[in-house]
């Protein structure tokens, strides 16, 4: 019973990375498999049985929730891009207030401020790279480094790494990848290249990102809210960018009203846990 458990909070976490907004790592967090999991993938020389059972159901309810919302989350960019947008920086936005809160709740002072200032204009820029870097999306390295990125955005909390992957125009890429895995039908390389980059980022950071929420808990969750803040006018900025009809911009509107709606609730839910 306790692992038909685990695969179900497995497919609640693998879920919650698809959604921007969401962060993985709080739904693991409230589920209380978070410090296990980072503990487990920072010590990859002292796994044992009961740790790889663990890992095992945990990574088959997260394939079955990644790849049960891939292809709607593909169908709806194609169709209704800013409505869909729309609603994903809703998500986003909605999730901001509590990250702010866990700032306020401590003095602000000028460290909060410079290490805001500074994250936001270092994301800003690395994600604008992309603009200049056009050749880096038709390399095998654009792989390697969405494993990277996908492995830092799930340990660290607060971070919906599927938001900073819309940010970059990378997203499609995430979601390609996810499905074809759960359909067996990745290429080996491509699998190869992707998991190496994660896995190398989840032992560098792993130890590093605990450290840091642990010792300084303010200064991280304001890097957290830059990362928030920057992909969120990012995201607006690319969506505003397509012809739309008045008809799909008042159903954005609805949308992003709903989105936030539905971050606050998710938030209040597992904050009870």
């Amino acid at each position: 019973m306790k692992y038909i458990i685990l695969i179900i909070k497995g497919f609640i976490i693998g879920t919650a990375k698809i959604i921007p907004g969401v962060s993985g790592a709080i739904i693991a967090i409230a589920f209380g498999v978070y410090e296990r999991l980072v503990s487990i993938i920072s010590k990859p020389l002292k796994i044992n049985f009961n740790d790889l059972k663990f890992l095992f159901f945990l990574l088959i309810g997260a394939t079955l929730g990644i790849g049960g919302l891939c292809k709607v989350v593909k169908w709806c960019l194609n169709d209704y891009y800013l409505p869909t947008m729309l609603l994903f920086a809703g998500l986003i936005f909605g999730g901001i207030p509590e990250i702010t809160q866990k700032i306020k709740h401590n003095n602000l002072n000028w460290k909060v401020v410079l290490v805001f200032i500074v994250c936001f204009v270092f994301v800003y820029y690395l994600i604008n790279i992309k603009v200049v870097d056009s050749n880096i999306t038709q390399s095998n390295f654009l792989y390697f480094l969405i494993g990277i990125i996908e492995s830092a955005t799930t340990i660290i909390p607060g971070i919906s790494g599927t938001a900073i992957f819309m940010a970059l125009g990378w997203y499609d890429i995430l979601l390609t990848i996810f499905e074809k895995m759960a359909n067996f039908s990745i290429e080996i390389t491509t699998l190869f290249i992707f998991l190496s980059g994660f896995i190398t980022s989840t032992i560098m950071i792993a130890k590093l990102i605990t450290w840091l929420f642990k010792k300084h808990e303010v200064l991280s969750y304001t890097g957290v809210l830059a990362f928030m803040s920057v992909s969120l006018i990012i995201m607006l900025e690319d969506a505003f960018s397509y012809s739309f009809s008045i008809f799909e911009f008042i159903l954005g509107i609805f949308l992003f009203i709903f989105g936030c709606f539905v971050t606050k609730k998710i938030n209040n839910f597992f904050s009870k846990f």
